[in-house]
């Protein structure tokens, strides 16, 4: 899903017809961004942007591109972003000396893996719920622990709600600690009979839907 954002230097009250033209007729630039202006370290996003003449229509101009930000870089003549290190990054589009306004993206570090340690437990006939089933998500560029983003866990056995995650639900998003973890996952004995063993499923996604490496791994809880 994309918009159309219309980011022009020049501007008049009173109509388009006495807009100054640059070369070739064009008098505005209209780029094209995604919804979501946030890119992952190494993430590689296309842009365009069309050229506009008085009229507000689209004529052939050569477009040109420049960031002048570190954290990101862009190709001049394709309009193609990519992300270098967290933090804001800008992005301009030119046709001639005539420029865009400058279109700020947020560079994050990216989601390379997805940890679980320990992943199966027996859970006490005394005890309601299970230890907390604890995963971590880590980046290599720059490496660290990734704080505030989503896990998602899900119950794929037994699927009766005879257990149940946080809320009484099937399936739970959580978002990380500062240490990168999600530790306050439990799952709830709530009318199982003695002994049955229930699997819980554990993913990440990247920022425009990608699985995070490492999802897919399962928690294996067996009730006595």
């Amino acid at each position: 899903m994309s918009r159309w954002a219309l980011l022009v230097t020049l501007a008049c009250a009173a109509g388009c017809s006495s807009l100054e033209e640059g070369a070739g007729g064009v008098v505005g630039l209209e780029i094209r961004t995604p919804e979501l202006l946030t890119i992952e370290v190494g993430e590689a996003l296309p842009l365009t942007a069309v050229a506009l003449d008085k009229d507000g229509n689209a004529i052939q101009a050569e477009i040109t591109w420049r960031a002048p930000d570190p954290a990101l870089i862009v190709d001049p003549a394709t309009g193609v972003i990519t992300g270098i290190s967290p933090g804001p990054g800008r992005v301009q589009a030119f046709a001639g000396l005539l420029a865009s306004e400058l279109v700020q993206f947020t560079v994050i570090a990216r989601a390379d893996t997805l940890i679980v340690t320990d992943s199966v437990f027996t859970v006490a006939p005394g005890a309601a719920a299970s230890p907390a089933l604890v995963s971590q998500l880590q980046s290599f560029s720059p490496p660290g622990p990734l704080a505030d983003r989503p896990v998602e866990y899900s119950i794929v056995s037994p699927l009766d709600a005879t257990v149940t995650l946080p809320g009484g639900a099937l399936i739970d998003t959580v978002n990380t600690g500062t240490d990168g973890a999600v530790s306050s996952v439990t799952l709830t004995r709530v009318n199982i009979a003695q002994p049955a063993t229930a699997i819980v499923q554990v993913r990440a996604f990247r920022t425009r839907g990608a699985l995070v490496p490492g999802s897919g791994q399962r928690f294996t809880v067996t009730f006595q």
